[in-house]
């Protein structure tokens, strides 16, 4: 069974708490029907967001107030999980385009600058 998480915006600061909060809000049913070992969830998110940070932070150098979403798809066979497929999306400002794009509003709603 495949199971999509997704985390939808979030600051890069708090990336790790909205996955793991999206990730057992996800696995509840499981959890209670004991399809899964929540333990061994967390354990996997925990290394993931050792990776996470390793990959986004000190490597590349995302700052904390950059919007990243971050889409995930869980294999669980028979009381293991896995990840199967994982997607990030960075979203940092491009402050030209948004100089550019609040300058061209001001003018269309004549607002003085």
């Amino acid at each position: 069974m495949e199971i999509l998480l997704k985390t939808g915006p979030v600051r890069m600061s708090g990336y790790a708490l909205k996955l793991r909060r999206a990730a057992n809000a996800a696995f509840r049913k499981l959890y209670s029907e004991k399809k899964i070992d929540s333990k061994a969830v967390n354990q996997l998110l925990t290394d993931l967001n050792k990776n996470l940070y390793g990959i986004l932070v000190e490597k590349y150098n995302i700052p904390k107030d950059v919007i990243v979403n971050i889409q995930i798809v869980f294999d669980l066979n028979e009381h293991n999980i896995s990840i199967k497929d994982i997607d990030l999306s960075v979203y940092d400002k491009n402050e030209i385009l948004s100089r550019d794009l609040t300058k061209e509003f001001k003018q269309i709603l004549k607002i003085n600058a």
